[in-house]
C-alpha cells in the first residue's frame, strides 16, 4: 500500500548505525534492525521472492492475516505470532474482511539463528511441527509495551546508549514469545502479588473496623472466592484470618506502648466485644492481653 496505513509507527536503523552494533560486542549478538506497528492494515501486502537477511517477528493483535512459507500457507489470527527465518522467500499479508493489526520486528546476529533454533525445538516438544509454525499466546500487555517503549525511543535517539538499552531489552521481548508459557506464568505471580500487597494495604488502613471479605473483594475488583484462593495459596490464612493476625499485632504494640486498656484497645481496632478480642489475642499469643503486659512488664524490670 503506497501510503501506508493511519497511525501506523516504523522505525529503520539506517545502515551506519548498524555497522555501528556489529562493532559493539555488548550488542551485537542479537540486536534489531527494523520494527513497527500496522493497525488495521487494509491491503497489506509484502513479497520477498530472495527472503530478508534477518529474522522476521509478526506478531498479530487482532484481525486476520496470512504467511506464506516454502509453498504453505499459513493463517494468522488474534494473540498469535510467527518468526519468519532469514534468507527464506516468501509472502505475507493482510485478510480483506478483516484487517489484522500487527507488531513485527526484524532482528539479526549470531543469536538470532540459536534464538530460532529453540523456538522451532521447542514448538516440536510442546506435540507441534519443529518447522516455522503459527503459535498462539496469551495476551501480556507489557509485551506491547516493550514494542512501543522501542519504537518511541528508536525514534527521539541520540548516541550509542538509547541503541544499546534497545537491543539488550530486545532479549527479554523476544524471550516472551519463545518462552510464553514461563513469562506468563512470572506475570501472572506478580499481579497476585500486586493483588495480596492491595488488600494488607487496605486492612491496615482499616484497622479500627470490621470488614468483610465480599467488601475487600469488591474493593478490590476482584471475586471473593478468588481473593480468598489467593490469600490461602500466597500467605497460608483466609483474607478474614490474616487481617486478624493484623490487628493482634498492632493489639501488642499497644499493650506494650501505651496505658490503655484492654477494652480500649480492643474497640480502638474494631473487636466491639472485649471477650471476643481477648479469647482472639489469647488463641495467637498463648497468653491473655492482660497476661502479655504483665510478662512485658516483668521482663523490663532491672534484675
Amino acid at each position: 500500500m503506497r501510503d501506508g496505513f493511519m497511525g501506523q509507527k516504523m522505525v529503520v536503523l539506517p545502515r551506519d548505525v548498524r555497522e555501528s552494533i556489529k562493532k559493539n560486542p555488548l550488542i551485537n549478538e542479537l540486536y534489531l534492525t527494523d520494527i513497527g506497528y500496522y493497525p488495521r492494515a487494509g491491503n497489506h501486502f509484502r513479497r520477498r521472492n530472495q527472503g530478508a537477511d534477518e529474522y522476521i517477528l509478526i506478531y498479530c493483535l487482532e484481525g486476520d492475516g496470512w504467511i506464506k512459507l516454502n509453498r504453505k500457507k499459513h493463517l494468522i489470527t488474534p494473540n498469535s505470532y510467527f518468526i519468519i527465518p532469514a534468507e527464506t522467500p516468501h509472502e505475507y499479508g493482510s485478510e480483506e474482511q478483516d484487517h489484522w493489526s500487527i507488531y513485527w520486528v526484524h532482528f539479526t546476529g549470531p543469536g538470532a539463528e540459536t534464538l530460532f533454533k529453540k523456538h522451532c525445538q521447542r514448538q516440536a516438544i510442546n506435540g507441534k511441527s519443529a518447522a516455522p509454525c503459527v503459535v498462539k499466546l496469551p495476551f501480556e500487555e507489557e509485551r506491547v509495551s516493550y514494542f512501543d517503549s522501542f519504537i518511541s525511543l528508536l525514534e527521539s535517539a541520540h548516541g550509542p546508549e538509547p541503541i544499546e538499552y534497545v537491543n539488550i531489552s530486545l532479549w527479554q521481548l523476544l524471550a516472551s514469545f519463545v518462552y510464553h508459557d514461563y513469562y506468563s506464568k512470572i506475570r501472572h505471580e506478580d499481579r497476585s502479588t500486586n493483588i495480596i500487597d492491595s488488600a494488607i494495604r487496605y486492612m491496615q488502613e482499616h484497622m479500627d473496623q470490621s470488614i468483610r471479605i465480599d467488601e475487600l473483594a469488591e474493593h478490590l475488583s476482584h471475586s471473593a472466592s478468588y481473593l480468598y484462593y489467593l490469600f490461602k495459596r500466597n500467605t497460608g490464612y483466609s483474607p478474614i484470618s490474616y487481617f486478624n493476625h493484623l490487628k493482634i499485632q498492632e493489639a501488642c504494640k499497644y499493650l506494650s506502648f501505651t496505658n490503655m486498656s484492654v477494652k480500649e484497645i480492643g474497640y480502638s481496632l474494631g473487636f466491639q466485644d472485649p471477650l471476643y478480642f481477648s479469647r482472639l489475642f489469647k488463641k495467637r499469643m498463648s497468653l491473655s492481653p492482660t497476661q502479655y503486659r504483665e510478662r512485658l512488664g516483668s521482663q523490663m524490670e532491672p534484675q
